[in-house]
Parts: C-alpha cells; sequence; structure tokens
C-alpha cells in the first residue's frame, strides 16, 4: 500500500477480468519518442569547441526532454483501424471487442464541438472516444493534467487536454481525440496515447514587478549557465522529478 504521507497515483483497471489483456499505464520515461532516441545532441556528432561554444542540439535541451518524461502514460488498448480517406471516415477494431458494456471506441457528433477549433482542412469534424480501459486516483489535493503526448512521434491522433481533480473524481476512462484527414493505418496496441501529469493543487496569486532589473539577475543565470560548456541549466537550476 501505498504511504499516505506522500503522493500517490494509482490506476484501476475497469475490467479486472482482462486486466491482463490491456496495457498497463507506464512511467512517461519508458516511451521517449522514437525520433528523440535518434537525435544526435551535436550537429554533425561532433563535440568540438567553436568559439567557446558547443553546437549542440535540442537532445541537449534538460527543459525539452522535462516535458517528454514527465507523469505517466495511458497506451492504446487494443490495435484500432483508421481510414479517413474515405467518407465517411472508418474507426475499427476486433469483433471480439464489440459487445463490451462501455464501447472501446465512440465519437462525438460534430454539434458537440461545434465551436472547437478543428482545422477543417486537416482534420475531421468528427471526435474520437476511446476507452483507455484504467481510470486515475490521486493523493487528497492533487489533480491530474491529461494532454497530448509531448513532442510525440507524428501520428494522426491528438488528444484534446483536460484537468480532472482525480483525487474526488475518477474519471470514466474515455478521451477524445482530433483526427487527421487523409491516414489509413492501424494505431497499435502499446501507443502512447495520453499523457498523465499529477499536480498539487494550491492557491497561487499573481503580481506584475516593474522594478525586475534584467541586466542584473538574468545576466547572472546566463554567466553561470554558460560557465560550462553544456548542462549548465541541469547543473546549477534543475531539479529531479520522480515518477515512479
Amino acid at each position: 500500500m501505498f504511504n499516505k504521507k506522500k503522493f500517490f497515483i494509482e490506476f484501476n483497471n475497469t475490467l479486472p477480468k482482462l486486466v491482463d489483456v490491456f496495457p498497463s499505464p507506464e512511467p512517461s520515461t519508458k516511451h521517449i519518442p522514437e525520433w528523440y532516441k535518434k537525435q544526435p545532441a551535436y550537429f554533425n556528432n561532433d563535440k568540438g569547441v567553436y568559439n567557446g561554444t558547443q553546437r549542440l542540439t535540442v537532445k541537449k535541451c534538460t527543459a525539452f526532454f522535462d516535458v517528454i518524461s514527465s507523469g505517466y502514460m495511458f497506451l492504446c488498448p487494443i490495435d484500432i483501424a483508421i481510414d479517413t480517406t474515405v467518407e465517411p471516415p472508418i474507426f475499427d477494431i476486433h469483433p471480439q471487442f464489440k459487445n463490451l458494456k462501455t464501447p472501446m471506441i465512440s465519437a462525438h457528433t460534430a454539434e458537440q464541438v461545434s465551436h472547437y477549433p478543428i482545422n477543417k482542412d486537416k482534420e475531421l469534424d468528427t471526435i474520437l472516444r476511446i476507452n483507455m480501459v484504467w481510470v486515475v486516483s490521486t493523493s487528497p489535493g492533487t489533480s491530474c493534467f491529461f494532454i497530448d503526448p509531448q513532442h510525440k512521434d507524428k501520428s494522426p491522433l491528438k488528444a484534446i487536454s483536460a484537468i480532472i481533480d482525480t483525487d474526488e473524481f475518477y474519471s470514466d476512462g474515455l478521451f477524445s481525440f482530433v483526427v487527421e484527414k487523409g491516414f489509413k493505418g492501424v494505431i497499435k496496441k502499446g501507443t502512447p496515447l495520453i499523457q498523465i501529469i499529477p499536480f498539487e493543487r494550491k492557491t497561487w496569486e499573481h503580481s506584475v514587478n516593474t522594478d525586475f532589473d534584467p541586466n542584473d539577475i538574468l545576466r547572472h543565470q546566463r554567466y553561470k549557465v554558460r560557465s560550462v560548456f553544456n548542462g549548465g541549466y541541469k547543473k546549477y537550476f534543475w531539479k529531479k522529478k520522480e515518477y515512479k
């Protein structure tokens, strides 16, 4: 059991008799995008120093990696065939999964999202819903962002973001996606579809500071970061985040 003094997140399976059929949610660190893995860390893989700098790529940006690796992932529960090259578009799954009490796939009508900023040249009016099979509960005082996996590999699906107060409310496990036109293929079981980032709810107050001296504060940061050729932000300012 969890230590109730600490933050926790629990994933609850809504089809317990089929629990071993569907992939369990996992930390995002297990689902780093393939393009990022292949991205060289240096221009032309050249680690040399030129005029006091190194030729670094986005692979060396800690802030960029932080958002990729934060939280957890809901994974596509089963193979889903999609064909948006025809009208009406086809969303299909194996017949075995079409008789479940809660459908594995369904859709919002266009009227339900009539003012949502869909790019109608590139995206369908129809909003696809996928039953992730899992619902989330978290420690008191916490909520979760449910967002499209950040900087993900190319996909015809884009998750519609939401925040749920998961300490009080179990989501129904159904999540909505904008679908790209002109796609024909299969979203494979185990594909990351929803990134879940838990956070503590607090009351925030904002202010506007007109006495901020960027020449002093920001210059100090820049000098400290650039006192090493790379990794200065991670070395001097970054704080570790853990999602177990």
